[in-house]
C-alpha cells in the first residue's frame, strides 16, 4: 500500500473484523431505572384496572354526595399509583381528618383521609350551615370525628359496591387519628397503593385519599383485569327484570291525533253543537298515537261496543311497510285503546 493512500472504512473494517452498521447508536439497549429497594407490586395493567374502579366510584359518589349534603357537589378522581408509605404520610396535610378501615376478608386496613379544607365544610353542612370552611386551621375535635363517620358510611357503601365485582368487603371503622406521623398501618418503606381523589361541596373544594397497602391485595391482586371486571360488571338479568317490573307501574298519557286544519277566527266564532269540520287527515291515512308526548304507533279510528276507540296498526319505525301493507303489528293485533 503506497504510504500516501487512504484507507475506506470498508477496507479499515475489514481490517479489524468488523462490518459498519448504519444507525448503530440507535440500536443500543434503553436503560430503564429500578429501584430494587422498593419495587413495584403491582402491574401496570393491574394498575389500570384499579383506576377504572375507583373512577366508576368517584361517578357513583358523585351522584350520592348531593343528595346526602343537599348541595352542588362532585368527586373525581386525579390518580392511582405505587409509593411507600412514609411518601404517602409525607404528602397529608397536618393536622387532618384520618379514618382505618378493616376490609374483612383481607387482611390488614386501609386509610381514608379526608383533608382540613373540605372536612370541616361537610361537618358544617351536615349540622345545617352553609358549609363555610374554618378561618383558622385546627385539628378536628372527637365530636367533630364521629359526625364526619356519618359522612364516611355514605363513602364506604360507594366504595363496597365499587368493588363487589371483585370481592364482597366488609368495610368498618376501626380508628380516627388527626396526625400523620401517629398513624402506623405498615413499615415505612411498605409500598402501598395510593388513591387520590378532588372534591368540590358547594363552594369547598378539597382532596380526599384512600391508602391501600400493596400486601393486603395479595390474595385477589389476580382479578385485576379490565376485561375481568367488565365482565363482571353486566347487569345481571334479575336486576333487569326488577327494573321493568317497577316501570310497568308507572302511567304513562295516550292521545291520539288527526291532524287538524285551519279556518278563519269568523268561522271559528260561528262554530255550534252539529257542524261539521272538514280536516286535512286523509281517510286511508293512520293517526298518530302518542306515548307521554312523543309519537310511538299509527292507528285506525274505530268503533268499540259503542264508542270511540283505535286499533293499532304498527310502531313508528314500521310506518313505510304498514302504509303499504296495512298489516298490524303482531304485538298490536289485540290492542284497543278506547277513547274516552
Amino acid at each position: 500500500m503506497h504510504p500516501n493512500e487512504i484507507v475506506t472504512k470498508e477496507e479499515m473494517s475489514a481490517l479489524l473484523g468488523t462490518t459498519p452498521e448504519v444507525g448503530a447508536s440507535d440500536k443500543r439497549p434503553r436503560v430503564v431505572p429500578y429501584n430494587f429497594r422498593r419495587p413495584d407490586r403491582l402491574s401496570k395493567e393491574q394498575v389500570r384496572s384499579l383506576y377504572l374502579l375507583h373512577d366508576l366510584f368517584s361517578n357513583s359518589l358523585s351522584s350520592s354526595v348531593p343528595v346526602f349534603l343537599r348541595t352542588i357537589s362532585e368527586v373525581t378522581l386525579l390518580s392511582v399509583e405505587q409509593q411507600a408509605y412514609v411518601e404517602y404520610l409525607y404528602g397529608l396535610p397536618d393536622p387532618t381528618a384520618i379514618f382505618t378501615l378493616s376490609m374483612s376478608p383481607l387482611q390488614g386496613v386501609a386509610v381514608i383521609e379526608i383533608n382540613p379544607s373540605i372536612a370541616f365544610p361537610i361537618i358544617d353542612r351536615m349540622l345545617g350551615g352553609p358549609g363555610l370552611p374554618l378561618s383558622e386551621q385546627r385539628a378536628v375535635t372527637e365530636i367533630e370525628q364521629k359526625i364526619l363517620e356519618g359522612f364516611l358510611k355514605l363513602v364506604t357503601d360507594d366504595l363496597r359496591e365499587a368493588w363487589r365485582p371483585l370481592v364482597e368487603l366488609d368495610l368498618q371503622i376501626v380508628g380516627r387519628e388527626t396526625r400523620p406521623q401517629m398513624l402506623q398501618i405498615v413499615a415505612p418503606n411498605e409500598v402501598v397503593l395510593s388513591i387520590i381523589f378532588h372534591m368540590q361541596i358547594g363552594e369547598a373544594r378539597g382532596h380526599m385519599s384512600l391508602c391501600i397497602p400493596a400486601v393486603t391485595l395479595e390474595p385477589i391482586v389476580q382479578k385485576f383485569n379490565r376485561s375481568l371486571y367488565a365482565r363482571n360488571r353486566e347487569i345481571p338479568p334479575e336486576q333487569t327484570r326488577a327494573l321493568l317490573d317497577t316501570l310497568a307501574q308507572v302511567a304513562f298519557p295516550i292521545a291520539a291525533e288527526a291532524r287538524g286544519t285551519k279556518v278563519s277566527m269568523e268561522d271559528l266564532l260561528r262554530i255550534a253543537p252539529g257542524d261539521i269540520l272538514k280536516l286535512d287527515h286523509p281517510v286511508d291515512r293512520p293517526i298518530e298515537v302518542s306515548v307521554g308526548g312523543a309519537v310511538k304507533f299509527y292507528a285506525d279510528l274505530i268503533a268499540h261496543r259503542g264508542r270511540k276507540a283505535i286499533h293499532l296498526r304498527a310502531r313508528v319505525c314500521d310506518e313505510s311497510s304498514a302504509a303499504q301493507t296495512g298489516a298490524i303489528a303482531p304485538e298490536a293485533e289485540e290492542a284497543v285503546s278506547t277513547a274516552r
